[in-house]
């Protein structure tokens, strides 16, 4: 009986495809199979799988004639897998000896749809760890020793700011992908975005265990480390439109889902300068419908420029350190917080008077009252609410001793 199925696309790493296979290979879980996609490596990957399913049958090779991408390649192994629970590992990572035997021993002693767990880091050199050390390979909030629903995880990852896609760091009930049709998102890159979404939102029985099974690799021209790209655009752009479409289909009602969906449009918003300057939508976007939402999207963004100028004035009195709070998550607090993005400050989260009425989180950032709220001496308060409500906010404002400025929208 095939227990697990670890499914790794191959491309371009010769130089450490011998180290993740062998890690794999070295599972004290014997009871698995290795479906190994190659996705028409240029270098000697595909000779090296050859070699390594000569001396392992539980080792299968696909080999594809040309390249996909991670997604389509995925998503092959998993109409291939046979195991009950599916563990997907990127070729220049590896695990640890015990993790597909405790992921498997938990999840059928609980019965559970799938696994979070927690990560090791290894960086190729100096440079790249200096660069990505903001990286969170362990949780560090804190989760009941119990069975959540996907949506009660999903919202307690976001309400301690702990949310992260990454498959690597995920254990999958075969049968429940299949069940619920839950795909990789192909011919696009960071489609784990949806894959990791979709899957935790519609799962009835999850857990989160801080184990450290999962040993990832930072090195260079990785698609995490290379230089931003239009690609990068186009793969949130097609994840944010399929979340959507998700959430509406199945009716989710969910803080995380909300917040996920938000940071999906914040990415599109970052990446979208390079990706609208130098490309043709025809030769990105396949279907009539992905066309129509991208031109509603650049038309919607090109309002938004105009927040962001509107901004610029306000920018002049902001020390370039500072950290910013913005009072008021109505219409101005959300175009207060699009134009200070985009100058790059640094967004502590929104205040309120009352929570009364008023969301918990906005893009990503916690939304509080003010009377919950400490403030550090770098920090400053913009204003962003209706000219009437300013005259009994500026006051509670003085009597904590903040410093804050007023920002005008409207035309």
């Amino acid at each position: 009986m095939c227990k697990v199925s670890v499914i790794i696309p191959v491309y371009n790493v010769e130089k450490y495809l011998g180290a993740c296979l062998d890690s794999v290979l070295a599972q004290t879980l014997r009871e698995i199979e290795v479906i190994c996609i190659d996705d028409a490596s240029p270098d000697r990957c595909p000779e090296i799988l050859d070699e390594y399913a000569k001396t392992d049958p539980r080792i299968q090779v696909i080999h594809l004639p040309e390249n996909h991408q991670q997604g389509y390649g995925r998503n092959r192994g998993l109409e291939r897998a046979k195991g009950k629970y599916v563990y997907f590992l990127d070729s220049d990572d590896m695990i640890t000896p015990t993790a597909m035997e405790e992921l498997y021993e938990l999840a059928e002693r609980d019965q559970l749809n799938g696994i979070f767990f927690d990560s090791q880091v290894v960086y190729e050199n100096a440079a790249l760890e200096r660069k990505h050390s903001g990286y969170s390979a362990v949780r560090k909030g804190e989760y009941e020793n119990r069975v959540y629903s996907g949506q009660e995880l999903l919202d307690l990852f976001f309400e301690q700011h702990e949310w992260d896609c990454y498959v690597q760091r995920e254990f999958w009930q075969r049968d429940y992908l299949s069940e619920k049709g839950i795909r990789f998102p192909e011919g696009t890159e960071h489609e784990d975005e949806y894959f990791a979404f979709a899957a935790i939102v519609q799962a009835k029985r999850m857990r989160n265990i801080s184990k450290q099974f999962f040993i990832r690799r930072y090195r260079e021209n990785s698609v995490m480390t290379r230089p931003a790209h239009p690609k990068d655009f186009h793969g949130y752009f097609v994840n944010y439109c399929k979340m959507v479409d998700l959430v509406t289909r199945q009716d989710i009602h969910s803080h995380g889902a909300d917040n996920n969906i938000a940071h999906m449009y914040e990415k599109m918003l970052q990446f979208f300068p390079l990706f609208s300057e130098r490309e043709d939508p025809y030769a990105w976007f396949s279907t009539e419908e992905e066309r129509r939402i991208y031109y509603l999207f650049q038309y919607a963004r090109k309002n938004e420029q105009y927040c962001i100028d509107k901004v610029e004035k306000l920018c002049e009195q902001l020390p370039a350190s500072s950290r910013v709070w913005i009072y008021g998550a109505g219409i101005l607090g959300k175009a207060a917080y699009k134009g200070l993005m985009y100058a790059g400050y640094v967004i502590n989260g929104f205040i309120v008077s009352s929570m009364k009425g008023n969301p918990h989180a906005l893009f990503g950032h916690a939304v509080q009252s003010i009377e919950d709220v400490q403030m550090d001496k770098n920090s400053i308060v913009v204003i962003a609410v209706a000219k009437n409500y300013r005259q009994e906010i500026i006051p509670m404002i003085k009597k904590r001793g903040w410093d804050y400025r007023i920002y005008k929208g409207g035309r």
